[in-house]
């Protein structure tokens, strides 16, 4: 398991995701997917491999639902 990938993905969370920006008008949130590829392509840049994301956290787009589920509790707790 590789630990700078998991945090890199944490702080690229805290950084990237935000319930506040609106829904997509599509039948599917495609946000969680492009958050993903965003992810990937920035921790590539970093010099992490999506091998290591997988590895340490699962599938990349599964943490950015519980990530964007995680937010928005958090607002309406507020």
């Amino acid at each position: 398991m590789s630990q700078r990938a998991i945090d890199f993905v944490n702080n690229w969370i805290g950084s990237n995701v935000d319930t506040t920006k609106p829904a997509d008008m599509e039948h599917h949130d495609r946000r969680p997917h492009r958050l993903a590829e965003k992810c990937a392509k920035d921790a590539e840049a970093a010099g992490i491999t999506e091998g290591e994301i997988k590895d340490g956290l699962g599938d990349l787009e599964v943490c950015m639902i519980a990530a964007i589920d995680r937010v928005a509790l958090a607002k309406a707790d507020k």
